[in-house]
């Protein structure tokens, strides 16, 4: 019996949905207890109940999750295909065929955080297990494909892109930290 090889291709957007879903929760919780502490979740059940402003909470921190997940979704597969280009010499394209099976990893664990979605730290560290055992299995399967001096060169390539992707956007973000501090205590 064959099975359809598009049948893998909704596994991301899963993976991506159950994350977002238990990181919303757990954020949320931690949200509205900081809301809590500070006054300001008293005022927000004067204009809504509370059980709306659960979801509104909710759903705000959904959107940004998912939105980050699937950007760096976008980001990964694009700098994925340009390792390749540099340093996997086929024709085919069997590489990015031996790799659909390791979504099924994050979707196991999109699963498994849903079980801790009320302990923001459980869940990131379900999240960074995740990803650690999907780089394990994506090591495997390239090493199946190329010599080990590419797979060195890939897995380097990857690095070193996402080394300067993440440091570029420490840099905007503490520059823009910056900023808003000086503008806050040194107004002109």
């Amino acid at each position: 019996m064959r099975t359809n090889v598009y049948l893998l291709s909704y596994a991301p957007l899963i993976s991506i949905l159950l994350f977002s879903t238990s990181l919303a929760i757990a954020t949320s919780e931690l949200a509205l207890m900081w809301l809590n502490d500070v006054g300001v979740y008293d005022e927000l059940l004067q204009i809504l109940t509370a059980r709306n402003t659960k979801l509104l909470v909710w759903l705000g921190f959904l959107i940004i999750y998912f939105m980050i997940f699937s950007s760096l979704k976008l980001i990964s597969d694009t700098i994925n295909q340009l390792g390749f280009a540099f340093f996997i010499k086929e024709q085919v394209g069997t590489t990015l065929s031996m790799l659909r099976p390791g979504s099924i990893l994050l979707l196991v664990g999109g699963c498994i955080s849903f079980a801790f979605m009320t302990s923001f730290p459980l869940v990131c560290l379900v999240l960074t297990s995740s990803f650690l055992i999907y780089f394990f299995f994506y090591v495997f399967q390239i090493s199946k494909m190329t010599s080990s001096a590419g797979a060195v060169g890939l897995v380097i390539f990857l690095f070193l892109a996402w080394g300067l992707l993440l440091a570029g956007l420490a840099w905007v973000g503490l520059s823009l930290f910056n900023s808003l501090g000086e503008a806050v205590l040194f107004p002109k």
